[in-house]
């Protein structure tokens, strides 16, 4: 599957397999964080498919303009649809695809009054660079907002999967896996990234839910999980038919420890706020 592929087939998917249980959650934590000021210029960082984008239209008044970017041309053509079929009264929307978000923002210095973006910043090569970017935009007293998944995050998974690393003597696999984890971040340092930027008034609002899969089949191929982190804990495995057999090994520990129950995976999330 190409990546162009990859992204129309991820579109398609994100808003009945992905949006519900994962991107939602986060993007309600957003919400709540957003101060919603009259006649502002908003800027939107990782649009998705347009959930998030049409909630920020419909609370900002009349005067505002909602200016939103994704990597994905694929997901800017599924959130126009998603905004254009919307009847009700709304703030401005123009959404555009740029190949470098979030790394690059087409956008002047001290052009936005919010910044917001729900998971793409924090999926950055480099966060806090992606942070700095952001908050360049912002005018003096200008609030950006962005919502990050935290170490904790998969855990049940990880911990069954190095497990059956460890079993089967791939000690490099373990080290891995435990330098993989030990990246994710905490809340407090997504707040450090905010605060690198030159932000104050950093607020860190934390949450954890779980998300329910019946197999360890049906968590493997569970769009949010084939099209997101899978290819990277693959990646943490090895190659050919040993990354197979682990893998293989890996469902069997999952359907072992979780039989007769659903298999519960935690979701930590955060969203973190700081003005200019």
């Amino acid at each position: 599957m190409t990546p162009a592929e990859k992204q129309a087939r991820l579109a398609k998917l994100y808003d009945t397999e992905i949006l519900p249980a994962y991107a939602a959650r986060f993007g309600a934590l957003l919400a709540h964080a957003v101060e919603v000021r009259p006649a502002a210029r908003v800027v939107e960082i990782g649009c998705a498919t347009g959930a998030f984008t049409w909630e920020l239209a419909r609370r900002f008044d009349l005067a505002s303009q909602v200016t939103a970017f994704d990597a994905s041309p694929a997901f800017v053509s599924e959130a126009s649809a998603r905004i254009e079929a919307e009847a009700a009264p709304h703030a401005g929307v123009a959404l555009f695809a740029h190949p470098e978000i979030p790394a690059s923002i087409p956008r002047g210095d001290r052009t936005a009054d919010l910044v917001v973006s729900n998971l793409a910043v924090a999926s950055a090569a480099d966060p806090p660079a992606a942070v700095k970017e952001a908050a360049r935009l912002l005018v003096p007293g200008g609030q950006l907002v962005l919502s990050a998944p935290l170490r904790g995050t998969w855990v049940e998974f990880l911990d069954l999967f190095r497990e059956v690393l460890r079993e089967n003597g791939k000690q490099e696999s373990v080290a891995a896996v435990d330098r993989y984890v030990a990246a994710l971040p905490d809340g407090e340092a997504v707040g450090r990234w905010l605060e690198q930027a030159g932000l104050q008034q950093v607020e860190i609002t934390a949450a954890r839910w779980e998300i329910l899969f019946r197999s360890a089949r049906e968590f493997f191929f569970a769009p949010l999980i084939e099209l997101g982190p899978l290819a990277h804990w693959k990646r943490l495995s090895g190659r050919g038919d040993q990354m197979q057999d682990v893998f293989f090994f890996t469902k069997e520990a999952i359907d072992t420890y979780f039989k007769d129950r659903v298999f519960a995976v935690t979701i930590a999330g955060a969203a973190v706020s700081g003005r200019k």
